[in-house]
């Protein structure tokens, strides 16, 4: 059996032998079949719409601010703007995993992710190759009008790292108690 055009139904109008069908005679009135396709196509859309606004996608997300196991606040922008209005200067890592990556957070004698516990500074006394350290996260060395515990920052690679602030004292290992800021730089 050969298709010819002749015997190709229009697209806005039934064939000659189609029937109303059991749920359009219940309709007062009549719709083509380019409308059901665009009332289709329309909840299509709309489902898919609904769906990505459920899961997130759809929107820009913003930093929230954040609070630290031990509920210190932390700053909520990825540029630190509201820590230091006029930028800082970054300084590599001391120590840790991302010694050798950019330049993340500022200040502090020593920074890197070993000052880190869970995202945060540390907390608590901890035995660290042979020497004792008692690290203490702390919420007054970051901010000119506000302490906080931790910032934000963004690198050139488009990371995103969270440094958190806090005092570690040593204690062994030609340390008698010596304390340092440190910073925690953790990647979020």
């Amino acid at each position: 059996m050969t298709l010819e055009l002749a015997h190709i139904p229009e697209v806005d109008r039934p064939g000659p032998a189609a029937g109303a069908t059991r749920a359009g005679r219940k309709l007062k009135t009549r719709g083509t079949r380019r409308t059901f396709l665009r009332a289709v196509t329309l909840g299509a859309l709309t489902i898919g719409a609904t769906a990505l606004d459920w899961s997130g996608l759809s929107r820009v997300r913003k930093a929230n601010a954040e609070y630290s196991p031990y509920g210190m606040p932390g700053f909520d922008r990825n540029d630190c703007r509201d820590a230091y209005p006029t930028g800082y200067a970054e300084l590599t890592d001391t120590s840790g995993a991302y010694v050798n990556a950019y330049a993340a957070c500022f200040g502090g004698f020593w920074r890197g992710s070993t000052y880190c516990e869970a995202g945060w500074h540390k907390y608590g006394t901890w035995n660290e190759g042979g020497i004792q350290v008692d690290h203490q996260p702390v919420a007054n060395t970051c901010g000119q009008f506000v302490g906080k515990n931790a910032w934000r920052w963004t690198t050139p690679d488009m990371k995103v790292y969270r440094c958190s602030d806090g005092f570690s004292t040593f204690w062994g290992g030609g340390y008698t108690g010596q304390t340092y800021l440190t910073i925690c730089r953790a990647a979020l």
